[in-house]
């Protein structure tokens, strides 16, 4: 077992690791039962390097959510549309569930740590996530093609891929349909009406 930073490790580099370890141990066994020394142990750290990047566990869970959403890949995805609305959506639906599917245990052990928390914070990630959508979402108002709030239309359609990331297992299946994303798009541009 390495105790110390390996020679010619970046702070990057080292972060990292301690990230991905405490990943897979909280998959693993939730955040009741990971300690700090095993994420340690795991990355090839001592608990000091931990700490001096981290300062606790609840900063390590924070960063952990941070790395978790990927603002970049997004970016790229919206500037990828076509500007087909129901094409675009489609899209977008793809790339959210799909990176929310990755993460869907990440997404699970905080939402049962945010449960026992005195106080929950702010997931920086998906909040920059979500402005995104609202500015794309904003654009359509304002071009005729959809009306109402960007603001909630951005969270409740972020709500949707976030509901069927969690809520598919309880249905029958991990793989994401088109269908699926067909009829959540339907939806949200038509309501149920």
């Amino acid at each position: 077992m390495q105790t110390t930073a390996r020679p010619g490790s970046s702070s990057e580099d080292t972060r990292a690791r301690i990230i991905a370890a405490a990943k897979a141990i909280y998959e693993q066994n939730g955040t009741r039962g990971t300690t700090t020394r095993e994420v340690a142990e795991r990355a090839g750290v001592n608990a000091a390097t931990l700490f001096r990047h981290f300062g606790n566990k609840h900063a390590l869970l924070q960063a952990m959510r941070e790395s978790a959403c990927p603002l970049a890949v997004f970016e790229s995805v919206l500037a990828s549309l076509s500007g087909d609305l129901p094409m675009d959506l489609r899209t977008i639906a793809r790339s959210m569930v799909e990176t929310m599917h990755a993460q869907r245990a990440l997404m699970c052990i905080s939402l049962a740590e945010d449960a026992h928390a005195e106080s929950v914070p702010e997931w920086r990630g998906p909040m920059q996530i979500m402005q995104r959508l609202e500015n794309f979402l904003e654009a359509q108002i304002h071009s005729g093609h959809i009306r109402g709030d960007a603001h909630r239309l951005a969270a409740y359609f972020m709500g949707m891929c976030f509901s069927y990331v969690i809520a598919r297992k309880i249905w029958d299946s991990y793989s994401i349909k088109e269908a699926d994303l067909d009829c959540m798009v339907d939806i949200f541009l038509n309501g149920v009406k």
